[in-house]
């Protein structure tokens, strides 16, 4: 049945129904058309969501409700869309499933594209990556955009946090928590810390693991490199040991190179420093019977010096000079006096000196070299 046949009454042949007396068609449309008009302005003003039965068409401008099962729309190839899906594709509920070839869900935005928020400790964004090597999260940045940002929360949150796989490898450099490659003289992982003193970069090893590990370039680059802070006297590496007996820092050399190696100007090259009396500023060992310490250019000890003999006499007297039961006194003429020489060196641990006695008295002043040991 047309709709001119619904409005004329004349469907079949029948007769058409007789008109109200009086009344023109005309007019009759027209009151129906006002009634049918207020109607729609009480719908619209009620602003109540369209409850539909299920199988009902979605209502375009309204909310739907009354569904008990999900909206999907599906093409004759593989991409689909589903809403408001309870359960039934397998997925758990979810608000919105999307597949296609290019991109399950595609966003354009002149602000956020894809925006997600966890509510309570949900996930805002989780993303799982294909069972073929897939990657779960993808960021590209566009001119100096960064490819993905990560804020942490107002607490203590972490603005990125990344596991590794299970089958990772510190050899092949895999299964790591956060990876990142640089391009061209970019860095892979650039971190810069807080502004009250935080850390750029921090990483913590699990069992015999090192907390941060780094493998220069095939062309001769440092492992791992550090500069102080601009114009301060900040230190460029710093290491801290455990607590039970750990190392500073642990340097090991391949072939000839050397463990560890200190370049300065006008400092010290390598500068080891004990606080306690039972420590040792710097220790040189070589277990394999060889050189244990190898000094080229001139040598300076705090412990060693001059003393001079007055004439007329054949002893004197150093003060000063922090000794041990363990401390042996070297000393030795610094002219050549005839018949005379060093008969000892006598140190005295309580008063912190040693007295140097010659042969004989002097007749002139003499200079006596001493050094302590030990």
């Amino acid at each position: 049945m047309s709709s001119d046949q619904v409005s004329t009454g004349q469907a079949s042949g029948r007769p058409a129904r007789r008109r109200a007396a009086g009344r023109p068609r005309r007019e009759l449309l027209a009151g129906a058309a006002g009634a049918l008009g207020a109607v729609a302005a009480g719908t619209l003003a009620s602003a109540t969501p369209a409850q539909a039965t299920q199988g009902s068409a979605v209502l375009e401008g309204q909310d739907n409700t009354g569904a008990t099962a999900r909206t999907g729309v599906f093409t004759t190839g593989t991409e689909f869309g589903i809403l408001a899906d309870p359960g039934t594709s397998g997925k758990g509920s979810v608000g919105v499933y999307g597949h296609g070839r290019t991109a399950g869900v595609l966003g354009d935005s002149q602000g956020i594209g894809v925006q997600g928020t966890g509510i309570g400790t949900a996930t805002g964004v989780f993303g799982v990556g294909g069972i073929i090597n897939g990657v779960g999260v993808v960021g590209q940045g566009n001119g100096n955009g960064d490819g993905v940002q990560g804020s942490g929360g107002t607490g203590i949150g972490n603005g990125v946090f990344g596991r590794g796989g299970a089958q990772g490898s510190s050899t092949f450099h895999t299964g790591s928590g956060v990876r990142g490659d640089g391009s061209g003289a970019g860095s892979g992982v650039f971190g810069q810390g807080g502004p009250n003193n935080g850390i750029g970069v921090q990483g913590a090893g699990g069992g015999t693991g090192a907390g941060i590990a780094g493998f220069g370039g095939p062309a001769g680059g440092a492992g791992v490199a550090g500069s102080g802070g601009p114009g301060s006297s900040g230190t460029g590496v710093t290491g801290a040991g455990g607590t039970s007996n750990g190392i500073g820092v642990w340097g090991n050399g391949q072939g000839t190179g050397s463990g560890v190696r200190g370049e300065a100007f006008t400092g010290a090259g390598v500068h080891g420093n004990a606080v306690d009396a039972a420590g040792v500023g710097v220790l040189a060992e070589n277990n394999g019977g060889g050189t244990a310490l190898e000094v080229t250019g001139p040598s300076v000890f705090s412990r060693s010096g001059v003393l001079t003999v007055g004439g007329g006499k054949s002893s004197a007297t150093k003060t000063g000079v922090a000794l041990s039961a363990a401390s042996l006194v070297l000393a030795t003429l610094q002219q050549d006096r005839a018949g005379v020489w060093v008969r000892s060196a006598v140190p005295n641990v309580a008063g912190s000196s040693f007295t140097i006695h010659l042969s004989k008295a002097v007749t002139a002043s003499t200079q006596v070299a001493w050094f302590v040991v030990n």
